[in-house]
C-alpha cells in the first residue's frame, strides 16, 4: 500500500503525525509513503499531489490528511475513490481560514507567506458538498480541538466510520495509538 500523507496549514512533512506515519511505514515492508512539504497555495498543493498520483499507475494507494490535509484528502478520496483517514479535518477550509488572511509563518521552516482571498477561492473549488462513498472514509477527531469545532466534522462525515476521542487537541494527542486503526482502514 502506498500512502500519501497530507499535512495541515502552516505545517510540513516534519510534523509529529507525519513522522509517526513515516516510522510506521518504515517498519512495514509492504508500505511506502509520499510525504512532502506542500505549497501554501491550494491550487499548487493539489497540482503537486495529483502529479504524484499520476505516476502511481496500478499501485494501490490511499491518503491520510490532518486538518487542511484532511480537507484535501476528502477531495482526493471522492475524486479517485480511494480510502482516506481524516485527522481533525477542516470541513469548510475556505471559511475556516478566513481569519488567517495576510502574513503567516510555517511552523517548521519559518517560511513567511501571504495567504489571500484568491487562496480561499482555490480552497472552495476542492469542497465536496455531498460525499458519495462514506465507507471510504475514517474520521479521527478529538473533542477538545482548539482550532476547529469537531462537531462540524462529526456531522459532515456522519455516514463515515468515526472515532471520536474525548479531550485531546488539534494535533490529535496520542496519534501513535491510532496508527494500527489508520492502516487497517487504508488497506480496506
Amino acid at each position: 500500500m502506498h500512502v500519501i500523507y497530507l499535512h495541515g496549514f502552516c505545517s510540513s512533512s516534519q510534523s509529529f503525525k507525519a513522522q509517526l506515519v513515516q516510522q510506521y511505514v518504515d517498519s512495514q515492508s509492504e508500505h511506502s509513503v509520499y510525504s512532502i512539504d506542500l505549497p501554501f497555495a491550494p491550487a499548487d498543493a493539489m497540482s503537486l499531489i495529483e502529479t504524484h498520483i499520476s505516476t502511481l499507475k496500478d499501485i494501490n494507494w490511499a491518503v491520510v490528511g490532518s486538518s487542511l490535509g484532511g480537507y484535501y484528502a476528502t477531495y482526493l478520496s471522492e475524486k479517485y475513490q480511494v480510502n482516506a483517514v481524516l485527522i481533525n479535518p477542516a470541513v469548510k477550509a475556505y471559511t475556516l481560514l478566513e481569519h488567517v488572511l495576510g502574513e503567516n509563518t510555517n511552523y517548521h521552516s519559518g517560511e513567511v507567506f501571504n495567504f489571500t482571498r484568491e487562496h480561499l477561492s482555490q480552497l472552495e473549488r476542492f469542497f465536496i458538498s455531498t460525499i458519495t462513498r462514506p465507507e471510504k472514509l475514517l474520521l479521527l477527531t478529538q473533542t477538545a480541538d482548539e482550532v476547529l469545532d469537531y462537531v462540524q466534522g462529526v456531522e459532515y462525515y456522519n455516514k463515515a466510520k468515526q472515532t471520536i476521542v474525548e479531550g485531546g487537541s488539534h494535533g490529535f494527542d496520542d496519534y501513535e495509538d491510532y496508527l494500527e486503526q489508520t492502516f487497517t482502514h487504508l488497506a480496506g
